[in-house]
């Protein structure tokens, strides 16, 4: 019989562990909070002066910390302050969307240095999207060699279902793409991390990292526009689920008899609360030619009977899923975005109709309802906060 290896507190892994971790710890902190002095981070982390020193020596040689001012300790003599270096490195952002493709390069803070967004036409094939990005990539790898930083990493967000166990885009419904490796291939391409992501699981970080929910540890985001994801962020931290798919709260089945939906099935979500449902549900109303959503949320803005009607509709469905969902995982918070974000005093009504209905009232009685802060750069924000996690977060 094969024995488990067993490390002693001692060993030079655990050692790698606790290294790796207090660094995270520190980093978050200086994220966090801004300037700090070491004594500050002892206090904060419960580590010892010396792990401090150490480890922030070590931080301040790779650039990813430095020196900024000097401040009074708490004995009156004089201290240096300590901050996260906005040359300590860059990350790059790429949200691949219906459509569209957009691109973000930022320094270590997240401060944008350069972006772009370009639009396809609706029969663009896989490789053209494929190809478009791989420019874009290109473009701001240079850029980042322009300013002099060094890159971190790549985030790519998808409107679609990503597998983290292989590591494959496995299916897109709105973009027709199943099986996609496109981390292995990139990361061979670039020679940088890749770390691909579903847009509502980058867009629910992107909001624990600059949006709405930086003071909330467990909160729900959803991102609503042709289709309807959900990113779950637990204790502080994306929950996946054991293959990635976490948080698809769009095919929620609300009315087995109900339209098709792209997933195959009948009645999800996304055919009650969508985009293009809402557009297609305007036009019926109003007997108009089509209006896009941004022309509907306006005209519901200005007190639109119609309008005002669809989005009650829309608010009660949605409502009725996210109280499945608060049943089930018990967020501290909802948080929505992308597309719907602006219409969401006339969402919330609604919402809170179909929450009555379907969850526990115990569960929804201290429920924060709440839009998001980034609008429609959620997922390509998320996409800089999936590389920033992998250096910031303190789970190993």
């Amino acid at each position: 019989m094969t024995n488990a290896v067993k490390f002693s507190p001692l060993t030079g892994a655990d050692q790698t562990i606790a290294r790796k971790y207090n660094r995270a710890q520190i980093l978050n902190r200086l994220r966090l909070q801004g300037a700090a002095s070491r004594a500050d981070l002892a206090k904060q982390t419960g580590l010892t002066r010396s792990t401090i020193s150490r480890i922030v020596d070590e931080l301040v040689d790779e650039k990813l910390v430095h020196e900024i001012a000097s401040s009074q300790n708490d004995r009156g003599r004089p201290g240096i302050l300590l901050s996260l270096n906005p040359k300590g490195g860059a990350a790059i952002g790429l949200e691949i969307g219906v459509q569209f493709i957009s691109v973000l390069l930022t320094d270590f803070l997240s401060t944008p240095i350069w972006r772009e967004r370009i639009t396809l036409p609706a029969d663009a094939t896989w490789t053209s999207y494929i190809e478009q990005s791989e420019t874009l990539i290109q473009t701001a790898i240079q850029t980042a060699g322009e300013n002099e930083l060094h890159l971190m990493g790549i985030g790519v967000t998808v409107w679609g279902m990503v597998n983290r166990a292989n590591r494959t885009i496995h299916f897109a419904p709105n973009l027709n793409w199943r099986d996609v490796a496109l981390e292995d291939k990139w990361s061979k391409l670039f020679d940088l991390p890749v770390y691909v992501e579903n847009d509502a699981n980058a867009a629910a970080l992107g909001e624990y990292y600059f949006g709405a929910g930086k003071k909330i540890e467990d909160f729900m985001y959803l991102s609503l526009d042709i289709g309807i994801g959900g990113g779950i962020i637990s204790k502080g931290h994306l929950f996946r689920g054991a293959y990635g798919y976490a948080g698809e709260i769009g095919h929620i089945t609300l009315d087995p008899d109900g339209d098709l939906c792209t997933c195959g099935k009948r009645g999800c979500l996304e055919t009650k609360a969508g985009r293009r449902v809402i557009e297609r549900r305007y036009r019926e109303l109003s007997k108009e030619n089509d209006l896009p959503l941004e022309k509907i949320i306006q005209r519901g803005q200005a007190g639109d009977p119609l309008a005002r009607k669809l989005f009650d509709e829309v608010g009660q469905a949605l409502g009725t899923a996210i109280g499945h969902m608060v049943n089930l995982i018990n967020p501290r918070g909802v948080i929505l975005g992308w597309a719907l974000a602006p219409a969401f005093n006339m969402l919330l009504p609604g919402i809170e109709k179909g929450l009555e209905r379907s969850a526990l009232q115990d569960l929804r009685k201290d429920l924060v309802i709440i839009p998001s802060l980034n609008g429609s750069d959620d997922a390509l924000l998320g996409s800089i906060a999936l590389v920033l996690d992998e250096i910031i977060r303190e789970t190993i």
